[in-house]
């Protein structure tokens, strides 16, 4: 079984520059991108999502930090 989802920022409205792909095949958590020979194996499905949570957290303190504020980028535009 697997699925995937992309990440990407638009360059125009027809393409992505840098996607990044995630794909889920038999319990690992795999990730791609245009120009890639191959998908690169992040690693078992827990340990990757995980990780993710972590760097997603890491970048969200490092944003609030920068902006001088103890509150959330995303809780202060509510």
């Amino acid at each position: 079984m697997g699925s995937s989802l992309g990440f990407g920022a638009r360059s125009d409205g027809n393409e992505y520059d840098d996607e990044i792909v995630f794909s889920y095949i038999e319990g690992y958590v795999w990730m791609s991108w245009p120009g890639a020979v191959g998908a690169v194996r992040v690693g078992p499905y827990q340990a990757s999502t995980e990780a993710m949570r972590d760097f997603l957290a890491q970048c969200e303190l490092g944003e609030r930090l920068a902006n001088g504020s103890d509150r959330s980028p995303s809780a202060q535009s509510s």
